[in-house]
């Protein structure tokens, strides 16, 4: 029977084959919008297609949101899953606009 390190060993290398941009690991500032609210977060990791982002505040799956992320770009996206404190949104605008937004902050993150 598998541990619990080989347990999750196998569930991040199956997540890894369902992506279809790779990740990069950050931790920093960033500030979400929802309709007239704005709340500061942090970003944990970033790709093309999307981000994630702690921030004590749940929101619904499907909530459009935009997202500025070291004071320098602001990406419309949408909430795909909360869990705890941790948001996944995903991108909005095509991949070739996100990585033009994103300029030197999307260096390494192309396709697999």
């Amino acid at each position: 029977m598998a541990n619990d390190a080989e347990r999750i060993k196998n569930i991040k290398q199956g997540l890894k084959c369902l992506r279809t941009t790779k990740r990069r690991t950050v931790v920093w500032p960033a500030t979400l919008y929802v309709m007239d609210f704005e709340f500061r977060a942090m970003l944990y990791d970033i790709s093309l297609g999307g981000l994630r982002l702690k921030l004590p505040l749940p929101l619904a799956r499907g909530t459009e949101a935009s997202v500025r992320v070291k004071n320098k770009v602001t990406l419309n996206t949408r909430v795909v899953w909360c869990a705890g404190e941790f948001i996944g949104l995903k991108f909005c605008d095509p991949v070739d606009v996100v990585r033009k937004a994103l300029g030197e902050l999307s260096t390494g993150l192309d396709d697999y």
